[in-house]
């Protein structure tokens, strides 16, 4: 009884049963179309606060006319990030990491061809966009191989690299 009520439901309100299901999450901040980039820099006050947190910068970025669209195994995504230890002098990143991410509920799960952890990026507060960090493991950058390079550095989820909530880049959608 209860199925059927569910099944007229979406019959009655047509697209809305639909809708709710092909749609993908963050298909806004993630467009399978179109480039976008989302990035945080921590301040000194904010690295201060927490002193166990290994990121001083991090950049998602998502340009579908670079990389092969591959559907069966979701959209990809690259992490570019500086270590506060260790920050390159200029714009450019020194490690990176990518993945392919599939829906998981509301957020997208992102899992790198090989073992270097994984990642679920979720819609955050105020127009962000949250990281939820796996205990990943990136490797310098740039590297092309697929598989974890000489000095890969791992960056645990605890106690301070749990979560790196961003906001879209300001500046061109690139890698550096």
């Amino acid at each position: 009884m209860q199925a059927r009520l569910g099944v007229m439901l979406c019959i009655a309100a047509q697209g809305l049963c639909l809708a709710s299901a092909d749609a993908r999450p963050l298909e806004e901040e993630l467009p399978l179309s179109s480039a976008a980039c989302w990035e945080r820099r921590y301040d000194e006050a904010h690295l201060a606060a927490h002193p166990h947190q290994k990121v001083a910068r991090i950049r998602l970025v998502h340009l579908p006319g670079t990389w092969r669209a591959e559907p069966s195994r979701g959209i990809y995504v690259a992490l570019y990030v500086n270590l506060r230890r260790r920050v390159t002098a200029g714009s450019g990143f020194d490690y990176q990491l990518g993945g392919f991410c599939r829906p998981r509920g509301q957020a997208l799960h992102c899992i790198p061809e090989w073992e270097a952890g994984s990642w679920r990026l979720e819609r955050g507060p105020q127009g962000t966009l949250d990281i939820r960090n796996g205990d990943l493991v990136a490797n310098p950058n740039p590297y092309d191989a697929e598989e974890i390079a000489d000095g890969a550095v791992p960056i645990p989820g605890r106690p301070d690299d749990r979560v790196w909530r961003l906001r879209p880049a300001t500046d061109e959608c690139g890698i550096e």
